[in-house]
């Protein structure tokens, strides 16, 4: 059977469905940290630093320092532009 190319899986609609949800999570979480910064007259950069670590420190917690410094190394790549 031939198909058709403008057919979309459900995987690639699952996929870009739970994207697009993440996005708006992220976008929502920086939003309000943008906001307390602000109200608290903090510097942006020292509260997403700050959000950062915490972040790490939980998955190091939860996951363990090994699956840390994994998920710091991807963003790490991801800002480099070296995501291999």
């Amino acid at each position: 059977m031939q198909k058709n190319g403008n057919v979309v899986s459900l995987k690639q609609h699952q996929t870009a469905t739970q994207q697009a949800a993440l996005d708006d999570i992220s976008a929502q979480a920086f939003m309000f940290l943008r906001e307390q910064a602000q109200e608290n007259k903090l510097p942006m950069r020292d509260v997403l630093m700050e959000h950062l670590l915490g972040i790490a420190l939980v998955i190091k917690a939860v996951e363990g320092q090994e699956e840390s410094a994994r998920v710091l190394n991807e963003i790490a790549q991801q800002i480099d532009g070296t995501n291999a």
